[in-house]
């Protein structure tokens, strides 16, 4: 397999790579170009630290020479002694400049200047000796010596500072260069960095943000990702995930407004049959006030039967009015079985052949509740208990018992049991372990939102295979502080 190149395996990183590649290229441009910088400073540093010792040495020289032309036209000692005094001076002066050169390498005339002081002293104290003030270049050749070593003495200095001067022109011509140089590679990095964030974060989040203002306008689309993977392409994943879960979620809101609005046709279907139903309780009781019961036992009996299914299809209505009508939430001290009674009469029509139910609540038990929400909530739970038993026999039991200043329900069924890695989704809105057209979802969802309304909690505990267990927790006789009033419907 053919090796990758550096500039392929770049773009094979993820974000966070990328990321730290970027950090230590600027951070190496920074450290060398700093460090050469620095580097410069200190050689720019002796380079004018020579250039002034230059120029204090041409100065020393010029003093030298002007001491010596007093010296020679008058033969005054303390001009002698003043050229004597700058010699040592400039003797002293020119080691000390040797020694602080550090960084750059020291010029060919400080070795010059230094062997031409010496001769200078030598050649001065002869002049001193051998010439007098009316000797001509003749009569003192030590003059002749004495003028061309002076000269030679402002001459090195001179091209001592011409030399430091030129080698500041050249490195300051160098500097520059190389300052732009490093301007151009820095400009050259924000470059690549700037295209790298644009096409690794800025666009995905221009997408991200386009695909957001869709989604708020009803249009769900997913990202094409590409085979690349890093930290932008991980949230783009879940941002594809989200749209999924959006469109099932949609689709079961779609779901739940069907059965809402099927709710809705089913209550008025309830209060038109209530009327025929009370008509036939009304006839049936006249014809039995009507009858010879000894002539006709068979038809008395029949009536009977009539009118005792016409009392229970009127509860039945009753309970569907009563469930579905719109009511303001209010707690009031309720006995608990009565509750769980009007929840079993309603339950009863809807469990199969081979389910039981089974109640153990005692009469004593008494609750603030709101009695039609809390019996939307129990019969919410004890549905789901039937609808767990997928194959009869089963049995759904509902119990109850106090413990301090609580009462303690428990809803259990043998039916087959909820995943571990379901039981902390259970409540949560549009999440069903049900066959797809079985459930919205919402039914744990509304159910956990009356219980905590009640001041309770609800947990669930489940094995699989071997059923589920759903315990409420619910106040005794502790008054709520805050009694709400909230318009609410199922």
């Amino acid at each position: 397999m053919k090796p990758l190149t550096p500039f392929q395996s770049m773009i094979h990183l993820n974000l966070r790579q990328k990321m730290i590649c970027c950090f230590c290229l600027h951070l190496t441009f920074y450290g060398v170009y700093g460090l050469t910088f620095l580097k410069d400073f200190n050689v720019f540093t002796e380079d004018v630290n020579l250039l002034t010792h230059a120029g204090n040495l041409s100065n020393i020289c010029l003093e030298i020479r002007r001491y010596e032309k007093n010296f020679i036209i008058r033969h005054d000692e303390e001009d002698f002694l003043r050229v004597g005094a700058y010699l040592e001076e400039a003797q002293k002066y020119v080691p000390q400049v040797k020694s602080e050169l550090r960084l750059i390498t020291r010029p060919l005339h400080l070795e010059d200047l230094q062997k031409t002081l010496a001769d200078y002293e030598k050649v001065f104290l002869t002049f001193r000796g051998d010439c007098s003030p009316e000797s001509n270049d003749f009569e003192c050749p030590s003059l002749v010596m004495l003028r061309k070593h002076g000269q030679e003495l402002v001459y090195i200095t001179e091209q001592l500072v011409h030399h430091e001067q030129l080698r500041m022109t050249n490195f300051m011509d160098t500097f520059k260069g190389r300052l732009y140089q490093s301007i151009a590679i820095l400009l050259l990095l924000s470059v690549l960095t700037l295209f790298m964030l644009y096409g690794s974060i800025i666009l995905p989040l221009k997408s991200i943000e386009k695909a957001a203002a869709d989604i708020a306008a009803g249009t769900f689309r997913q990202f094409r990702l590409p085979k690349k993977r890093d930290e932008v392409i991980s949230v783009l994943s879940a941002f594809n995930q989200m749209v999924m879960e959006l469109e099932e979620q949609q689709e079961q809101l779609f779901q739940a407004k069907k059965l809402s609005s099927i709710g809705t046709l089913a209550s008025g279907t309830a209060h038109q049959i209530n009327n025929p139903l009370n008509n036939i309780a009304t006839s049936c009781q006249l014809a039995l006030t009507e009858i010879d019961a000894k002539q006709s036992p068979f038809v008395e009996q029949m009536l009977q039967t009539i009118d005792q299914e016409t009392q229970r299809a009127g509860e039945i209505v009753r309970g569907l009015l009563e469930f579905s009508r719109v009511h303001t939430f209010c707690l009031r001290a309720v006995p608990l079985k009565s509750v769980v009674d009007k929840v079993l009469q309603l339950v009863a029509s809807e469990v199969p052949a081979g389910i039981t139910i089974e109640q153990q609540v005692s009469e004593e038990i008494t609750l603030l509740l709101d009695v039609q929400k809390m019996t939307e909530a129990l019969l919410n739970l004890l549905l789901n208990g039937v609808q767990a038993i997928k194959e009869p026999p089963g049995c759904v039991t509902i119990r109850a018992e106090e413990k301090d200043d609580e009462a303690i329900i428990i809803i259990e069924d043998t039916g087959s049991g909820i995943d571990q890695e379901d039981l902390q989704k259970v409540f949560d809105p549009f999440f069903t372990t049900k066959q797809e057209g079985n459930g919205t979802g919402l039914g744990l969802a509304v159910v956990y939102g009356i219980i905590k309304k009640h001041n309770g909690s609800i947990r669930v505990e489940s094995t699989k295979g071997k059923g589920t267990q759903f315990i409420i927790t619910l106040p005794l006789s502790k008054e709520f502080s805050n009694t709400t009033n909230v318009q609410s419907s199922t």
